[in-house]
């Protein structure tokens, strides 16, 4: 029974982002940082060190998370779009508002992984290995933000740019070239090709 309940789990999340508007964070991610968030507020009821070092690291994340899906992650929902040029976004981002928020989420990150790694080392004194486990990847997680999800956001943003660049118009000039004009250019080392050759 519990099998079965996974395999449809994970079927209806590999369904969702077909269903899901692109413009919203992938269903892994948000279901990642709400999983993450639910095991962090359980350990904050604890009376201990550990319960303070998880208050810390839950009042940092809950804001953290929710700037990441509103400001970043919603570019990754473009990620198929953008490869396969199916749809554009109406509008995209400024790319200087962009990285400037990026620059912010990543000093959250910092101060993140900061309070993650003080919630495991006081779980590691305490000889809580379960919670140790559980700040450490939470740890890798807010890295892998950094070094992975963040980049490809930007990269994101680059393809659709230049998909949307690529449909104006380019304003090539269709009148007669400098080689066909009244005043035909010469060609290197030809001379004029229009000119009529003496002797002919």
């Amino acid at each position: 029974m519990q099998t079965k309940l996974i395999t449809a789990a994970v079927i209806t999340a590999l369904a969702v982002p077909a269903i899901a508007a692109p413009n919203e964070t992938p269903y892994a991610l948000s279901a990642v940082h709400a999983d993450n968030q639910g095991q962090l507020e359980r350990i904050t009821r604890r009376p201990d060190e550990i319960g303070a070092a998880a208050r810390a690291a839950a009042d940092l994340m809950t804001p953290h998370n929710a700037a990441q899906e509103r400001l970043v992650l919603p570019l990754l929902g473009w990620a198929e779009s953008a490869t396969t040029g199916t749809v554009l976004p109406a509008a995209l981002p400024d790319r200087n508002s962009l990285e400037a928020e990026l620059s912010q989420l990543y000093d959250g990150d910092v101060d993140l992984v900061t309070a993650l790694i003080d919630l495991y080392a006081a779980a590691e004194e305490a000889g809580d290995s379960e919670t140790a486990r559980l700040a450490e990847r939470m740890i890798w997680h807010e890295t892998n933000d950094v070094q992975l999800l963040y980049p490809a956001a930007l990269l994101v943003h680059t393809a659709m740019a230049s998909r949307d660049r690529a449909t104006e118009p380019m304003g090539i000039s269709l009148e007669p070239g400098p080689l066909y004009g009244e005043h035909p250019m010469p060609m290197m080392g030809v001379g004029d090709p229009h000119r009529p050759r003496s002797g002919n």
